[in-house]
């Protein structure tokens, strides 16, 4: 539960505009999912950082917390959380290379239709048209 509330922390924080809670949030989460071998909390916690530190224009530190929480949701195949890394990380590629970013997005999309998730399916096709 509270892995949750600083995953949420994290996210209201970097609305907020205060980078440092942020990122405390976040590495909070993630290190604290991780210690507790909860795989699928970590999963989605690695991508609030990955998030977290884009916002903060640290593209190195969000890549390398994307590609994490890519493998460790890919290894327990959770769906979701998936699908929403692989949104996540495909909207971050998109800026440097966007055939790797749209082929995560579209990756991310066939999660969400399988799934029948129609926020996400609108969501993962909105990302697909924009340009970045």
């Amino acid at each position: 539960m509270m892995v949750w509330l600083q995953m949420a922390l994290a996210e209201l924080s970097v609305a907020l505009g205060d980078g440092p809670a942020a990122l405390t949030a976040a590495r909070r989460a993630a290190d604290s999912a991780g210690a507790s071998h909860l795989r699928m909390e970590h999963g989605a916690a690695l991508r609030v950082l990955g998030q977290t530190c884009e916002a903060l224009a640290d593209l190195d530190a969000a890549d390398a917390a994307f590609r994490q929480s890519l493998e460790v949701l890919e290894a327990i195949e959770s769906r979701p959380e998936l699908g929403q890394t692989l949104l996540a990380y495909g909207r971050f590629r998109k800026r440097d290379d966007e055939a790797a970013g749209q082929t995560l997005i579209e990756r991310a999309l066939v999660l969400f239709e399988e799934m029948d998730a129609t926020g996400w399916i609108a969501e993962a096709r909105a990302a697909l048209a924009s340009r970045s």
